[in-house]
């Protein structure tokens, strides 16, 4: 892949993986199916291309499945372009050679291995060309779909898109069994028979799903699903729509479509800002604008020509390169004097001309645009679903990760001027009800529900202690290989010319040297000799057929293994290790020192890898250099852009356990208004106030602590925001991330020190755990703070303390194992 996979895709493909590989040895038997559910913004395409790339490829435990093929099914042709466009970008393994189009002059006997084809059902209906035989035709479609599902069996994999789509069971839809994607599932007498496996990609599975019961469950099911909590905190959506509408009945819709198209200039020019600043190619954000439907006679009821004048008036003159439409007519159109072209909806976001777009309600379907940020809809509130449908495909990130500096750009906007405040209601109930196909999980804003702040004044310095404070990054779910890590750090730190020489190539050497060490120490003893031996060796059994006696056997003959199949054991061992070269610069060392070792080399690196504790001895050794690399340039790491930082912070998440983590605050962050407002907070609007959300115990906390005279600052410190201090802690034999409340900086003698104080009911089941995580932080950063302190309030107002600084507290409270044992100590127990 071209890209790095967020943790949930990472654990998707390996799931989806060995359900595929069994499915395929199981096929023979029972007819398979997998189902991805993922919601809509999650990835889905990304996930399925690199679980055929590492089917095609093999891993540490599984060697390519060279009959592999690919039958990639949607009801579309923009779908399917859409796919294929996203898996070229995204693949290094998949090329235009391998992602094929299957078009009406189609005619092989079978598909070829190793290649993903396209199909869309629109042109398997019974009058299309690929159904019918003809005088120029040997096969049709379904001859060869059935060919290849003969002689594939399970390695036939028929992948339906969007698998949701078309399989109701009302009593319609059962009277529609025979339809096109059916005949997949359940076979079709004359054409095809069932599938052995069928992949389902959908973020609804409830359908399709009923359907595979409705026909007796003859499937073995393997379903893998993505949750949408898991996607929200990837960074790969947007943390907050805003929705506009006007406070009272009245014309407003050429003054929200001025405020839609300033709100548009805003994210340009801070688009512009962060990525001048960051080193990133600027992201061009295109305001999208949703127009009344026309008559026979007019295009649409929406006056263009007024739109165009006002938006121009706003933003200044715009070639007409800038304007494009997807209205289902498909041509260019004239509108006063200027001209607006057609633009599919697949081709926006990769159009580099495009800032505006004028659409109908068929923008959904083929569309995926992370540059829309804002939309300006001139139709009714009888639309709130499709609205709300819409605005599910808005709020992909267009960086595929959360912006910190600037909180502005984690947001998109939509202006509805036609909706009162009821209509309004429900488009925000479709935005938080709806399935995940429609709508991802992102939190909704009303108008004034949330208000940009500013740092405050005078806080340089408490804004640096704070950020300097240990956070950590908490490790993938999915182990990846600490030899993939060491490697992915080395290429950034030549990528950023941190590490003198080539870090890459010392990466390598110091895994080589483990394997040359592992060598010596066993090149002597009779167990590796003799499995060297045994993988040089092939014992073939000699069975004899007689027509008056039978099969007769017992004879055996001694091969040797061929340079091609040493080959195949040397790409295994590759695999083991990470595949990321070091196989083969342990060979080249090994045929340096003697070039008879050309096929022994590779079958020593294969038995070293075999052993168990070969392995970790590697992995200790790639961690330990990531360690101190990480060390070593941390400094330099911290002033970087924070494209650079969350590149090493990649790597940190990589981590077996938990590591330390670099942060940038935001110039500005967005918080919800219209709460008690406070002094003081690191974070203000123009008057100096912070609105603060907080429950009963903060509150009284927080009064007491701003009672002090020495106090600077403070800030509520936000659970999953990027810059956060998070605290790991280890629940159920899973790591998970804990965010303490609230952060205060005082003013000591001549310098600053900060006190984390963390309300913490005891109610809760994570409770215990989170306290002794903190207080296993506080053991090792304690000399970093003023205070770390549990606190709780009882009913009758008192505040009760632990201040994990003190050594003795601490290790009461790392010993806690029940929420009871916790209250006990909070009662002198």
């Amino acid at each position: 892949m071209k890209l790095t996979l967020k943790d949930f895709q990472e654990d998707a493909v390996a799931r989806l993986v060995t359900h595929l590989r069994r499915a395929a040895v199981e096929a023979h038997d029972t007819p398979q199916v997998a189902l991805l559910t993922s919601p809509t913004g999650s990835g889905k395409t990304v996930i399925m291309t690199a679980a055929i790339e590492q089917i095609l490829d093999g891993d540490p435990e599984n060697l390519p499945d060279k009959g592999a093929t690919f039958l990639w099914i949607t009801d579309q042709p923009e779908l399917n372009e859409q796919t294929r466009q996203k898996m070229l970008k995204v693949s290094r393994r998949l090329g235009p050679g391998e992602l094929l189009t299957i078009d009406a002059g189609f005619d092989e006997k079978t598909l070829r291995p190793g290649r993903v084809y396209f199909l869309n059902t629109q042109k398997l209906g019974k009058d299309k060309l690929l159904v019918s035989r003809g005088d120029t035709r040997n096969y049709t479609i379904w001859d060869t779909i059935g060919n290849t599902a003969l002689e594939r069996g399970g390695h036939f994999y028929v992948i339906i898109d969007e698998a949701h789509r078309g399989m109701g069971q009302s009593a319609a839809a059962q009277k529609e069994a025979n339809t096109i994607v059916q005949k997949f599932i359940l076979g079709s007498e004359g054409e095809i028979p069932p599938m052995p496996v069928i992949v389902g990609v959908t973020a609804t599975p409830d359908r399709f799903e009923r359907l595979l019961s409705a026909n007796g469950g003859k499937r073995t099911q393997r379903p893998v699903r993505v949750s949408p909590e898991e996607v929200r905190g990837s960074g790969l959506l947007k943390e907050t729509i805003h929705l506009i509408h006007p406070a009272k009945s009245q014309p407003s819709d050429l003054t929200m479509l001025r405020a839609a198209a300033n709100r548009w200039v805003e994210y340009r020019d801070r688009w512009k800002r962060y990525c001048d600043k960051e080193g990133e190619p600027i992201v061009h954000p295109i305001l999208i604008v949703q127009v009344q439907d026309g008559t026979e006679q007019v295009l649409t009821r929406t006056n263009l020509a007024g739109v165009l004048d006002a938006i121009r008036d706003e933003v200044g003159l715009l070639p007409d390169v800038a304007f494009a439409h997807s209205f289902q007519e498909g041509t260019t159109i004239k509108v006063g004097e200027h001209t607006l072209r057609y633009l599919a909806p697949s081709e926006i976001d990769d159009d580099p001309d495009v800032q505006v777009v004028f659409f109908k309600t068929a923008l959904n379907t083929g569309w995926d645009c992370p540059r829309a940020e804002t939309m300006m809809s001139f139709r009714s509130a009888k639309d709130a679903t499709l609205i709300a449908q819409l605005v599910g495909r808005m709020v992909r990130t267009p960086l595929a990760r959360t912006v910190g500096v600037d909180e502005y750009l984690n947001t998109v906007a939509l202006f509805l001027p036609h909706y009162e405040r009821s209509h309004l209601e429900k488009v925000v109930e479709h935005l938080t009800s709806a399935p995940p196909d429609e709508m991802p999980p992102t939190d909704v804003a009303v108008n004034d529900d949330s208000v940009t702040l500013g740092l405050r004044g005078g806080v340089s310095e408490a804004k640096a202690v704070l950020q300097d404070l240990p956070s950590y990054t908490l490790p993938r779910r999915h182990r990846s290989s600490q030899v993939r890590r060491v490697l992915k750090l080395a290429r950034l730190l030549a990528r950023d010319r941190l590490e003198a020489g080539d870090p890459v190539a010392a990466a390598r050497s110091k895994i080589v040297d483990v394997l040359v060490s592992e060598l010596t120490d066993r090149s002597e003893k009779e167990a590796f000799l003799a499995v060297l031996e045994d993988k040089a060796k092939l014992i073939a059994q000699i069975q004899t057929w007689r027509y008056a006696g039978g099969l007769e056997g017992g004879a055996t003959l001694e091969l040797d293994v061929s340079a091609e199949n040493i080959d195949d054991l040397f790409r295994q061992a590759d695999r083991r290790i990470g595949s990321q070269g070091i196989a083969i610069a342990y060979w080249s060392h090994r045929v340096n020192e003697d070039p008879a070792n050309l096929h022994r080399g590779k079958l020593e690196i294969h038995a070293l890898t075999a052993i168990p504790e070969v392995v970790v001895r590697i992995e200790d050794e790639a961690r330990d250099l990531v360690t101190a690399w990480l060390a070593k340039h941390r400094s330099a790491i911290k002033e970087m852009p924070e494209s650079n930082i969350d590149a090493y912070n990649e790597v940190r998440g990589l981590a077996a356990v938990p590591e330390l983590a670099e942060r940038a605050y935001p110039e500005q962050t967005t918080w919800r208004s219209g709460h008690p407002v406070r002094k003081l907070h690191l974070y203000a609007d123009a008057d100096g106030a912070f609105p603060a959300t907080l429950n009963s115990w903060e509150a009284q906390v927080l009064e007491e602590e701003l009672a002090r005279e020495d106090l600077v600052a403070w800030l509520r410190n936000p659970p999953n925001k990027p810059w956060a201090l998070c605290v790991p802690y280890e629940l159920r034999g899973e790591v998970r991330g804990m965010y303490p409340d609230l952060l205060f900086v005082r003013k000591v003698g001549d310098h600053l020190v900060v006190d984390l104080i963390d309300p913490h009911t005891t109610s809760f089941s994570d409770a215990a755990a989170k306290a002794k995580g903190l207080a296993d932080y506080a053991a090792k950063h304690s000399q970093e703070f003023g205070r770390i302190e549990l606190v709780i309030v009882e009913a009758r107002g008192t505040i009760k303390r632990l201040n994990l600084v003190d050594e003795a507290v601490r290790k009461r409270v790392q010993a806690v194992r029940t929420n009871e044992h916790l209250e006990a100590l909070f009662s002198g127990g």
